[in-house]
Formats: C-alpha cells, structure tokens, sequence
C-alpha cells in the first residue's frame, strides 16, 4: 500500500470519529439549549405571570373596598373606577400571555383555565357592584363585594399558588433530565475518544515503519556518493511501489545532471589550462624582447623563443627591405640554409608567398630531403612546417617559418598566429627606433658643425642681453602707459553711455521736432501752392512769384528735415536698407533726368560713360543708392562754373572689396588735401565763405558716407584745389557680401508707399469726388483750413472734427465716406480714435488715412496696426492724398 493512501486511510478515520464526535456533543448541548429555553423562557415566564396575576388580584380587590368603603367625591369617584377598570385591562392582559405561552403540563392548562373563569367571575361581579353603586344600590353592591367576590378572591389566590408549585415542579424535572443527558454524553465522549486514540497509534505506527524503510533505502545510497568526484554516482532502485519512487527518480535525474556537470566542468577546466597557457607563453613571448633595439637581436630573440615554445627543430625570420625579405636570423640552421644575401620577392616561394596573400600556410608530411636537422647524435628530416605572416597596418613586414617533427597542435598554432598578430607594432617601432640612430649620426655631425655656429651666436647672445635689458625697461613704462589707456578707456566707455543717452535724447527731441515743423509746413505747403495755381485768376504775377518762393522755401526746409532725420537715423544705427535688383541702365536714366536740366540751365557738359565689362544688374538698395549719387552730382553742378560734370560707371575689384564704382568728376573749384576729410563732418564745409556763396548745409557728404557704409561700400575723394574732384562710391553686391546676411526685412518707407500708391494710381479712371463726404480730424485749424480748401476745389463734403471723441459722435450721427485722421491730437489721440473706430461694427468698414506729422520709421506700422486703411506724412503732397483718396473710395 502507497504512503498516501495509509496517510488518507488514516487521517480519514480520525476524520470520521471527529465528526461522530462533534455530532454528538452537538446533539447533546442543543438539547440542553433547548431545556434551558424551556426553563427561561416558559416555566420561568409562566411563574412570572402567575405571580402578576396574585399581585393584581390582590390589588384589584383592595381598589374595590376602598372604593365602596369610602365617602368619595364626584372627580375622586372617577379617578378610582378608572383605577379599577386598568387592573381589569391588565388581568386580562396577563391571561392572554399565559395562554399564548402553553404548557406541556395538562393540570398546568386546566389550572389556568380554571382561574381564567375565576378572573372573569371577580371582574364581573366589580361591573355589577359598580353599575348598582350608581343606581343608588348600595347594600346589594356591598354584599356583592364584600360575600361574593371575597371566596372568589380566595379561590384565586389559592390557584395561583397551585400553579407556581406545578411550573416548579416541572423546572426541577427539566434540569434533573439535562444533567442525565450530559452524564451520557460525557461517557460516550469518552469511549469514542479512546477508539479514536488507538486507532491514531495504529496508523501512525504504521505510517511511520514504512516511512523509515524507504527513507533508509535513500539515505543508504546517498550515502554513497564519492565526495571528491561526480564521475560515477550510485542510483537508487524504483521498487517500492510508493512516493519514495518519485524521490528515487528525482535523485536519478540529479545524479545523471551532475555527472553531466562533472564532464563539462572537466572540459572547461582543460579549456582554462590551456587559455592560461597561451596567454603566459603569449606574455614570456612578447615581453622578451621588449628591450629589443636592433633588427637583428630582435629576430635571434623572436625565433629562438618561438621555437623552443612550440618545440620546433628549425626556424628562420625574414624581414621586409625594400621590394623583397631578406633572412636576418634562425634557430638550429644549417649554414648552407642561411641565405642573409638572398632576398625573396613577394610571390617567390612559400615565403614570398606567405607575404603575398598575408595568410597563413601549414603544411604536412615533409619529403625526407626537405629540411635536415642535425644534432652531435644524429641527423633527421622534419615533417612539418609552418609559415605565419607579421603585418602592421595591412602591409606584411615579416614572415616566420618554422618546422618540427610532431604536428602543430591546434594550441600551438593559435599561439603562433596571436603572437605573429601582435608583432607588428614591435617591427614598426624597430624600424623606426633605427631609422632615428641613422638620422641622430646624421644630426650629430650637423651639431658639431653647429657647434662652431653656437659660439659666434653666444657673442650675439651677450649683445642681445644687452638689448633685451633695455626693453624690460621700456616694458615697464609700456605697462604704465596701458594702465593710463585702460583708466581712458574706461572713461570713454562712460562718455559712450552718456552719448548713447544724448542720442536718444535727440532721437526723441527730432522726433517732436518733426511733429513740431511739419505741421506749419503742411498747411503752408499747401496754401501755397493753392496760391501759385491761381485758379481763382485774381492774383498778379508778382504775387504768385511770392507764393512760388515761399513753396520752393517750404520745399527747402522740408528737405532740410528730412536731410537732419537722415543723419539721426544713420548715426543711431536705425537706418535700414532695403536689397534688391539694380540695373545700371536705370540708373543712368535716373540721373540724366535729374541732371540734364541743370547742366543746361549752367552751360555745363554732362557725360555719363559706362564700362562695357561691367555687370548689368547689382543686388543694393535702389533709393540709398539714388540718393548718394544725387547728393555727390550735385555738390558737382554746385561748385562748377565752367567745364564739365562727369559718372563714370566703372568694374570694382577684389583689391576695393567693390564690384561698381561710381565716380563723380567735375572741374569745380576743387578741395585742398588737409580739407578733404572735414567735408564728410556733418555741418561742416570748406569754409564760412562758401555757405554763404554756394548754399547749402554740408550735410549731403555726410549722409552719403554713413549711406555707403550700410550699403557695404564706401567714399573716397581725391582733388587739388582750383583743378577739380573726383568722388569715387566703391560699392559692393550685398548678395555676395557678408553685410546682406546681417540685414533686416523691415516694411517699406512713407514715400515707397507713395510712389507705389500714385503708380497706381496712374493706372485708375480717376473718379469723381463731388458730393463725397470727407471727415477732417485735426486740432490745428491751419492744417483743417488747408485741407478743406482742397478738397471744397474737389466739390466734396468736408466735415472737421477738433478730437477724437468729437469724431466718434459725428460718424454715429452722419454718413461719412472717407476720414482723414490726424495723430497728436488732445483727450483722445489719433491711435485710441481709430481703435475705436474698428470696434463699431458699422463703422469698422469706412476708409481710413492717417495724417502724422512724424517720420519716424515705426509710425506708419502703428497706425495700420491701431486701424487706419492708409497712411501719409506730413506735409501732404495734394496729387498723392486725392490719388489716396480717390484709391480708397473706388476700390
């Protein structure tokens, strides 16, 4: 029989007598539970309501004599008979819950029944007395009371006690049957209990026997195993017939895994030695000839070791020279086998062979005659050999060759093959150590002639101590004057903040300045020129010369500004340029418009002549490029009398950093040499007389010199006084140059906007305005007079409105088809009126044009950001706000 069926046999039968004797000691304390509840929960409450009943019957009887007895008044009366009447509601009571309990007692349900009777008798004989105390019956009532329900009360009291006594007596009976029950109960626990006890012997007796049979059996056979070695391990015999055959087969298992353990530990163990063998001899090999400087030594040394390592009889080194290798040493050769003069080229034989393919050539069973080894013995023939290539960097530098009698053991030639991989780098190193002694003789003698060299220098040397002693002193006062230069540098860094702080002072202060000139010019300008027009027929010639003269002044000082912004906008840095394609050809038609007039209006010759070689087209900006020209031609017409003005286009150089140069050449009154750099000074001219002579504000050299440097190029002049100038724009291709890399794209110019607005407006049918109505909102009345004398010429209705909130109220009140808005404005500025504007949804459609004084480059993006549709600065020109005008309320 299987452990595991004893040990379920077992286990199961204690199992079974527990649960046999948990069945019966259940069985016995729910009957007890059940007497007790009896006792508790009936006997008990049946002696309860027993003596209830005594104690209300009592009580009920006492009520009733003091009530007959007793002189009561009318509230007491009914106090009392209320009294009476709930002690006969609560015997009722009381009846009902001793029926509703039971009895297993016949007397004890007879008994009741009978004092049931007895209560109903005493309750209603009190109704009688009670209903006959009323009628005025008093007698009757009282004998009925007193002589009927006294013998009722005593046979009630009486009955009471009876069955107290009988619920008792039943209690005792109770508990006298539990203490039976549990008597027997405790015996057969007992008995069972013993049962159980032997038989648990018996199973564990038996259990335990088999158990320790084939544990033994085990143990035994382990026992066995050899400490020192897992080669051969006992087995254990599968006949048992039990769990133990699966602990035997296991243990079989594992002794087969560990023999199998046991062989590949061996093998890795054999591995080991033989990795450790090669890597020792690898290091006794390559640390032998570590000192090695020669060729020579180093081969006698290698071949030797090799040899005696893998046991060869023969060996022979050959070394790379020149175009073949050459034997420089061996081991236990004969001296006809030593060819030192023979050199082998690649290809040639096994050992050029060898070198050829870089591979390695083993070969076995020798002829007899091929190589002989001799000793003081005897003589014998090695039948095999082995050739291994040495190469460093992919070029073979040697080739060993060595022979035995025995084969190459697979661990010789992994051996040979690693030491031969890592030789490289030691054959280089010779070759280099000994081509360094060949080029050290070589120095040597150039030292010793250098040495004569050395003396005469050693005297040069003491003079230059000399020398050098004077310039330590000097370096002193050097380092002095560097201190002062870095005191001075430091205080020009502060003048520099000041001046960075000054220049946006005046950046600011030109800015107003603007605002401030520019808005008497506006309406000067315009009224002028209203004037000089003389629609109206009634001015006399005279008279529109005077307006003519006060325009043209107007014009002066306009271009005056501008000039003055120019040269803020350059110094401050804020000057952009804009990049794009030139041709020269519009160039030139741009200047012969501009100056021909004025070369015939001075009896002047005016050529312009262009290199044929030179580029078409050149990447700069056009407008920059215009001005310098126009500024440089006409300083040129300005200061000559007689003569001829000259452009001349020419090709640029790598030498002028310059791909176009545009010279000026005039015959003028010419620039002394110590003159010529005071004219780029801003404001400044030859001398006092000649601004009063020739006019002008010596700013246009100026502007034009900081323009050619942003374009990338510069100016240059070269003059003798009465003889004339020549003023050379050396200008470079700012896609070629490093400066295009660095430029801004920026939004186009006021006057780019201009000339692209009235360009296109050439192309439009040009509308009527009559009957249009025009809002002007300005606070100066010398800008809103000037504007709506235009536009009345125009028959438009003109509409004005002093502020912004003022301007709001009337395009809510009024049909406006176009505004003109002015900036600076009080209590509500142009910017916050036209913001305004665009929030109205029946507004935020209507045409727009700013009108500002200021021309700084930032204010036209800020009022097409704040809402305005356009955009002119002031003063206005009359042709380009009607084409703006007309633009806007016909597009």
């Amino acid at each position: 029989m299987k452990l595991k069926t004893k040990l379920y046999l077992g286990f199961g039968t204690i199992l079974v007598i527990l649960v046999l004797i948990s069945s019966i000691v259940l069985y016995t304390l729910n009957t007890q539970k059940n007497n007790l509840e009896v006792i508790v929960q009936n006997s008990y409450e049946r002696v309860s309501i027993a003596q209830a009943l005594k104690s209300n019957a009592q009580t009920k009887a006492r009520f009733v004599r003091e009530f007959f007895l007793n002189d009561l008044g009318e509230k007491d009366y009914l106090e009392e008979e209320l009294k009476i009447t709930k002690l006969i509601e609560k015997s009722n009571i009381l009846f009902n819950e001793l029926s509703v309990l039971g009895s297993s007692n016949l007397n004890s349900i007879e008994l009741v029944r009978e004092l049931e009777h007895l209560n109903g008798l005493q309750d209603r004989n009190i109704a009688v007395a009670i209903e006959l105390l009323k009628e005025g019956s008093y007698d009757e009532a009282k004998t009925l009371i007193i002589v009927d329900n006294a013998s009722i009360l005593s046979n009630l009291i009486s009955g009471m006690d009876l069955l107290t006594e009988t619920e008792e007596e039943a209690m005792e009976q109770l508990l006298e049957n539990s203490l039976e029950t549990y008597q027997s109960t405790l015996v057969l626990f007992v008995i069972l209990v013993s049962i159980s006890f032997v038989i648990v012997i018996g199973i564990t007796t038996s259990v335990i026997r088999s158990f320790s049979v084939s544990l033994n059996n085990v143990r035994n056979v382990m026992m066995k195993i050899p400490h020192q070695s897992f080669d051969n391990i006992p087995r254990i015999k599968t006949e048992l017939h039990n769990e133990f055959d699966d602990v035997a087969k296991a243990y079989n298992e594992m002794a087969e895994a560990l023999e199998r353990y046991a062989s590949t530990e061996k093998n890795y163990q054999s591995s080991l030695e033989e990795e450790n063998w090669l890597k020792t001899q690898f290091a006794d090999v390559t640390t032998s000839f570590q000192g090695a400087q020669k060729l020579s030594l180093f081969g006698k040394i290698f071949v030797s070791k090799m040899a005696t390592t893998v046991n060869a009889t023969y060996g022979m080194f050959y070394f790379k020279e020149d175009k073949g290798y050459r034997g420089t040493a061996t081991y236990a050769a004969e001296q006809e086998d030593i060819t030192g003069d023979t050199m082998i080229l690649k290809g040639e034989g096994l050992v050029g062979q060898c070198a050829l393919n870089n591979r390695v050539i083993l070969l076995d069973h020798l002829p007899s005659d091929y190589i002989v080894t001799k000793s003081g013995l005897g003589k014998a023939s090695p039948t095999h050999l082995m050739l291994l290539p040495i190469q460093f960097e992919g070029e073979v530098l040697g080739v060993l060759e060595l022979a035995k009698f025995e084969t190459f053991t697979p661990l010789q030639q992994r051996l040979l093959e690693q030491v031969c991989l890592s030789l490289g780098p030691n054959l280089d190193r010779i070759q280099y150590h000994m081509e360094i002694e060949r080029l050290l003789a070589e120095s040597q003698v150039l030292t010793e002639e250098l040495q004569a060299q050395s003396e005469e220098l050693q005297q040069q040397q003491e003079e230059l101590r000399t020398i050098n002693e004077d310039l330590y002193k000097e370096n002193i006062l050097t380092e002095e004057k560097t201190k002062e230069l870095e005191k001075i540098k430091s205080d020009l860094e502060q003048k520099n903040r000041e001046i960075l702080l000054s220049s946006k002072y005046k950046t600011e202060f030109l800015a107003n300045m603007s605002h401030e000139l520019r808005t008497p010019l506006n309406s000067m300008l315009i009224l002028s020129e209203i004037l000089s027009e003389n629609n109206d027929r009634n001015l006399s010639k005279k008279q529109i010369e005077y307006a003519q003269t006060i325009h043209t002044s107007g014009k002066d000082l306009l271009n005056l500004i501008n000039d003055i912004l120019d040269l803020s906008k350059v110094e401050s840095g804020k000057l952009e340029i804009f990049p794009e394609e030139v041709e020269v050809d519009e160039i030139e038609a741009f200047v012969q418009r501009q100056f021909t007039p004025i070369a015939s209006q001075k009896n002047l010759n005016f050529e312009i002549v262009i290199d044929s070689n030179i580029p078409k087209i050149i990447i700069t900006d056009d407008q920059r490029l215009k001005q310098i020209l126009k500024n440089l031609l006409s300083n040129a017409f300005k200061f000559t009398n007689k003569g001829k003005v000259t452009l001349h286009v020419h090709a640029g150089s790598k030498e002028t950093n310059s791909k176009l140069i545009f010279s000026v050449i005039d015959t003028g009154i010419g620039i002394p040499s110590h003159k010529q750099q005071v004219i780029f000074e801003a404001f400044n001219q030859l001398d006092g007389t000649t601004s009063r002579k020739y006019g002008g504000t010596g700013l246009g050299l100026s502007i034009s010199k900081e323009l050619a440097q942003l374009l990338g190029g510069y100016l240059a002049v070269r003059s003798e006084e009465g003889e004339g100038s020549n003023f050379s724009l050396y200008l470079p291709d700012l896609i070629e140059s490093k400066t295009y890399d660095d430029l801004p794209l920026v939004a186009a110019t006021v006057e780019d906007t201009m000339e692209i607005v009235s360009s296109s407006a050439d192309h439009i049918k040009v509308e009527d305005l009559s009957n249009k109505t025009v809002l002007i909102v300005d606070d100066d009345m010398r800008n809103v007079f000037a504007l709506t004398s235009i536009l009345e010429k125009e028959k438009m209705n003109v509409l004005y409105a002093e502020n912004g909130l003022d301007a709001i109220k009337k395009l809510e009140a009024t049909k406006i088809d176009i505004v003109l808005m002015d900036i600076m404005m009080p209590k509500m500025n142009g910017y916050e009126t036209m913001t305004e504007i665009r929030k109205n949804e029946k507004l935020k459609d209507i045409p727009i044009i700013a009108l500002t004084a200021k021309a700084m480059k930032t204010d036209r993006q800020k009022c097409i950001s704040a809402g305005a549709s356009d955009y002119i600065s002031k003063p206005v020109d009359l042709n380009q706000l009607l084409s703006l005008i007309r633009v806007w309320l016909y597009k």
